[in-house]
């Protein structure tokens, strides 16, 4: 399957303007440059942070926490998949273990569970996300079938859809079979968000490819699903992960340390693409149209021996630890796989994307090797940009907290204990400086 990759022309470029506001020191006016190339699409680089004075701040702890290790099964989470808040500030919580939706008051008091197994109107089969959809419903989406359930804020069933996204996958990859040039990495497609047209935000899996000379980028297709039904319309084409061609264990070819990862987020009048391999956003209206491309100024991280030593360590505390899951040999063999694994000679920029109800978009980069500020490595930091692309300041979150939803004043997530419990937990966003 093969669609067409946004092409941005750099030629004609506009007469230079600055991005600031009135008050602003003369070092942060010159921070942010704006300039727009001949198809009027706008290219956001920053040099600086806009934030004076600190900015803004996570608390380090929790307003709310929900989850027990024990006791009242309603608080004990089998997997947590996603959370997010609804009118009222109710916390809806997907456990995919247990097939429902459970919510919870502002408090963190368990209310009522929506769903349950089953493949009835309003059941799940095998549930792996959720999200805010139109107005106050919900949405959540099934792995294997692709089914989309639609909620309201009460928990009444509204409708179940499933996109014809498979079948077209499954159609389009015979070719690439037939070439031998590519192999999926993963069974099928991902919904990356429900747009603010009410279309969806999907992607086919990567295209690992298994021809070619040293190191090759892997291939994600972008699609929009009309909310009506109907086929997916291609809307772009994006590099993945690295790879080394040619057939290793399984026929799958070698795999780098540091994966980079393609993401995406919507967006309240689009979406927002990064690669990984660079500080670089692009953003696309909700037709798919790149209009504008964010970045900072600043080259990739260089993998350095420390970060080479302390992941080496990471890996042999993980893979050799009691219990831990460990498939295809011994946990020495596992191992020593990992270890063979080669080193890019660039570290990973941004890792996963939020934006927030007033259009800021949230860019997070995993930490590797010991930071000046003593927070352990593998913590994510947040590139915070504004709704005009400007870089507004950078963000600790609270360490083991896997983010699902960044609210106004909160973010939503989930945190694990030492014995791997989950837990949900919500923090306050404390907001000073000036943005």
């Amino acid at each position: 399957m093969r669609l067409r990759r946004p092409a941005l022309t750099l030629t004609g470029l506009s007469v230079f303007t600055i991005a600031c506001q009135a008050g602003d020191s003369p070092a942060h006016q010159a921070a942010t440059v704006i300039v727009k190339d001949s198809a009027g699409i706008e290219i956001v680089e920053s040099a600086a942070p806009a934030w004076e004075g600190g900015g803004w701040t996570v608390a380090t702890e929790p307003s709310v926490s929900i989850g027990r290790t024990s006791g009242d099964e309603r608080y004990l989470f089998g997997s947590v998949r996603g959370a997010i808040v609804l009118a009222g500030g109710r916390i809806a919580v997907l456990d995919q273990q247990a097939a429902l939706v459970r919510v919870y008051s502002p408090e963190g008091v368990h209310l009522e569970d929506w769903g349950g197994r089953g493949e009835g109107p309003g059941e799940f089969n095998f549930p792996v996300s959720l999200f805010p959809y139109r107005g106050d419903s919900i949405l959540v989406r099934e792995l294997i079938s692709m089914g989309l359930s639609v909620f309201d804020d009460r928990g009444r069933f509204g409708r179940r859809t499933i996109p014809p996204i498979r079948a077209e996958f499954v159609s389009g990859l015979g070719d690439l079979l037939a070439e031998g040039s590519a192999i999926p990495a993963e069974s099928c497609c991902r919904l990356w968000g429900p747009l603010s047209t009410g279309a969806f935000l999907v992607a086919y899996p990567q295209m690992i490819p298994t021809t070619g000379n040293g190191m090759q980028r892997s291939s994600v297709s972008v699609a929009i699903i009309p909310d009506s039904g109907g086929a997916a319309a291609g809307v772009g084409e994006f590099r993945g992960g690295r790879y080394l061609p040619g057939p290793t264990r399984a026929s799958v070819p070698t795999t780098f340390q540091f994966p980079l990862w393609f993401n995406m987020a919507a967006g309240q009048d689009g979406y927002f693409v990064t690669e990984g391999d660079a500080y670089s956003i692009s953003e696309f209206d909700a037709t798919g149209r790149l209009r504008r491309i964010i970045r900072l100024a600043r080259g990739p991280r260089p993998v350095t021996d420390e970060v080479k030593a302390e992941h080496e360590a990471w890996l042999r505390e993980r893979v050799l630890a009691p219990g831990a899951p460990i498939e295809g040999g011994s946990p020495e063999q596992v191992l020593q796989r990992r270890l063979d694994e080669p080193y890019p000679a660039t570290l990973p920029s941004f890792h996963q994307l939020h934006v927030d109800p007033d259009g800021n978009l949230w860019a997070a980069q995993r930490r590797y090797g010991a930071g000046d500020d003593g927070r352990s490595s593998g913590m994510l930091d947040y590139f915070v940009f504004g709704p005009d692309g400007r870089h507004l300041g950078v963000i600790a979150l609270p360490d083991n907290l896997q983010a699902y939803q960044i609210g106004r004043d909160y973010i939503l997530g989930v945190v694990r204990d030492e014995l791997d419990v989950q837990f949900v937990h919500l923090y306050e966003i404390v907001k000073g400086g000036r943005s």
